[in-house]
């Protein structure tokens, strides 16, 4: 039981290395004959991360402080940005913020006219934006996994700290066309969608979606890396640490579940963290003992996954603002015009509750 356990821990590590279609490279990897059988039976949900820098876009960590009676939900921002986040968060530990994940193209900022215009409505009190210009992925580890009950051990914080792992960009002057960019956010919009499905909305057939996907979006650096999710996710932690220390982030690494690490201007960092309820207490625990020891500042946010679409809001890259030229199509007259469109109809829909204000 032990090897087998070992092995699933092996298969999921490769998982995040790879990706889960090339079979024949995990079965040799791992000595396991049936992979597709286990990826079906644990339910694996593997979700491609994308590499910003080779997509020409950027991504900034944002936190809103809306008016404690807000009727903003995270999914208003989606619409009220055009889309153009990947996550909205709010923060279950206060009654009055939200973090989002914009991605922008790169070197252009202007979507700050949309929060501008937010706390001209009265509708954002306070924003702050930081641009991420480096990161680390780090997948999941699965030492402290229980396979047959699908949780981690309560004692589930590693030994040691664990390393990063990016797939190399191999590039060398390639750059995405229409089809790379679309079928790359349909993977991350829903992993489960076939080669066929993907291909009926860009118009390919599912063999040259494959091809696609695997000589371009993978092949070419487009991923840096694979999320991979088997059990249950309860929360998200957003951590938002006021310095940048190596060996801070070295310590934090031995939480199996943190994700990413994101280095932001203004010397900061930015760390994803996700994780079963049974984990919360202690992994608070053990920032504020890190705290302590290495003598930094941090911001907590905490964002459980139910109700859906309550704390959590998440969305691929904006593919429906990529052009069959090859460029990302967003004007700040068009951004601010979609703004006003979508605000009108927040308000619309809230009117009994600003009446009543």
């Amino acid at each position: 039981m032990l090897a087998d356990r070992r092995r699933l821990q092996d298969l999921l590590q490769y998982i995040q290395r790879f990706g889960e279609h090339n079979i024949g490279l995990l079965k040799q990897l791992t000595g396991i004959e049936n992979v597709e059988e286990i990826i079906k039976g644990l339910n694996i949900l593997v979700v491609p991360s994308p590499r910003f820098s080779r997509l020409d876009l950027s991504l900034f960590h944002t936190v809103i402080k809306l008016p404690r009676r807000s009727f903003l939900r995270p999914v208003d921002f989606y619409y009220l940005l055009d889309g153009f986040i990947i996550a909205a968060l709010r923060d279950s530990l206060s009654s009055n913020t939200v973090l989002l994940d914009v991605v922008f193209p790169y070197d252009r900022w202007y979507f700050v006219q949309v929060l501008d215009r937010l706390g001209e409505e009265g509708l954002v009190e306070d924003y702050r934006v930081f641009r991420e210009y480096r990161r680390e992925i780090f997948p999941i580890d699965f030492s402290t996994f229980d396979f047959d009950g699908f949780r981690f051990s309560d004692d589930f914080l590693l030994n040691s700290p664990r390393f990063s792992f990016q797939l190399p960009d191999l590039a060398d002057g390639f750059r995405p066309d229409w089809y790379d960019v679309v079928i790359l956010g349909k993977r991350q919009e829903d992993p489960l969608l076939s080669w066929d499905d993907i291909g009926k909305v860009v118009g390919l057939s599912g063999s040259d979606v494959v091809f696609h996907y695997f000589d371009h979006v993978v092949g070419r650096g487009l991923v840096d890396a694979f999320y991979a999710y088997v059990g249950r996710v309860d929360f998200r932690i957003s951590l938002l640490v006021h310095d940048v220390n190596d060996d801070v982030v070295r310590e934090l690494t031995r939480i199996p579940t943190l994700l990413r690490v994101s280095y932001l201007h203004n010397d900061k960092m930015y760390f994803y963290i996700i994780g079963q309820k049974h984990m919360l207490m202690e992994i608070t625990a053990f920032i504020n003992q890190l705290a302590d020891n290495y003598n930094f500042n941090y911001e907590l946010y905490l964002h459980p996954l139910t109700p859906p679409w309550k704390y959590v809001f998440t969305s691929s890259i904006p593919y429906e603002h990529f052009s069959k030229d090859g460029k990302w199509i967003i004007s700040e007259e068009e951004l601010l015009n979609v703004f006003e469109k979508e605000l009108a109809k927040i308000k619309e829909r809230n009117k009994d509750y600003i009446s009543n204000s």
